[in-house]
């Protein structure tokens, strides 16, 4: 059953709020800019009018389901390219991560090769990767080129974690 149309008006002092978002906001993190629509005519009777806003920016903790797009490209990484003119160039790259991660890079037999720290937030907002990749030389703790074969990365960012593999071939000089 439908409810009642009030016949009264509310009593004296009765306050009312309306919250309504419309507009639009671009620009780039710490430089945003707010374009509200046209006024259109305000016409209830004794009431009054008020522009207040706020904003509030939060980099939420990362969440398992966060991390599933985290995998490494190439994969399998070629070690000998012909793109690869010395071993500076060497560059195995984990893309899909969250604004801050550390990744560790595990050989097949469990041995820790290397810890990576990426801090997405230092990254401009035009660079190519927009801060979501971390690039690893193929190098392991002691600066060596890594050997051939199968390794593998865990991710961790705030509670999520993720586990994946990827494959290393080294062509004989």
């Amino acid at each position: 059953m439908p409810s009642a149309i009030p016949t009264a008006l509310p009593a004296d002092k009765t306050v009312w709020a309306l919250r309504a978002y419309a507009g639009e906001i671009v620009g780039t993190p710490g430089a945003y800019s707010f374009t509200p629509p046209p006024l259109r005519p305000f016409n209830a009777i004794g009431a009054t009018q008020a522009l207040e806003f706020g904003v509030t920016s939060l980099v939420a903790q990362a969440k398992n389901s966060d991390l599933t797009n985290v995998h490494t490209v190439p994969d399998p990484y070629y070690v000998k390219s012909a793109y690869e003119s010395s071993t500076d160039q060497k560059i195995l790259k984990f893309v899909g991560l969250p604004q801050d991660a550390i990744s560790r890079i595990y050989s097949a037999s469990g041995v820790l090769v290397r810890m990576l720290e990426h801090h997405g937030g230092r990254y401009s907002s035009t660079s190519e990767s927009q801060g979501s990749e971390l690039n690893w030389d193929l190098r392991n703790r002691n600066n060596q080129v890594v050997a051939s074969g199968v390794y593998f990365y865990h991710v961790e960012a705030g509670d999520a974690r993720r586990v994946g593999r990827f494959t290393v071939v080294n062509f004989a000089q």
